[in-house]
């Protein structure tokens, strides 16, 4: 009974953690602004390509020089980039678009991991 209910409060608290995030996001706003609201809720950047001989390219390359490891990839065509986080066994998708960090946007976010 105690494990059913340990079980119970551990599923509730990362459907939480992600609820809890994601009420604050919107549409359109800044990734700089969305980032530091992920952050600030204890979520912490998923760093992407760890070990591999990825070739950064694009809009890739300007998250990478500013330490935002946590860009998985980004469109050369449209400037849509994919970027991860992890809170505990939850994982926070977060696509922006932009073709500079300055004017980068939030356009969503899922609770998904990222597949590789």
């Amino acid at each position: 009974m105690i494990f059913i209910a340990t079980l119970a409060f551990a599923v509730s608290t990362a459907a939480d953690a992600f609820s809890d995030v994601e009420a604050k996001l919107t549409v359109n706003m800044r990734f700089t602004s969305a980032r530091a609201l992920i952050l600030k809720n204890g979520w912490k950047p998923l760093q992407m390509h760890v070990g591999e001989n990825y070739e950064y390219d694009g809009v890739e390359k300007e998250y990478v020089r500013s330490k935002f490891l946590e860009v998985d990839s980004c469109s050369n065509d449209s400037a849509r980039c994919i970027l991860y986080y992890k809170k505990g066994d939850e994982c926070l998708r977060l696509d922006t678009i932009g073709e500079h960090l300055k004017n980068t946007k939030v356009v969503r976010w899922a609770r998904e991991c990222p597949s590789h």
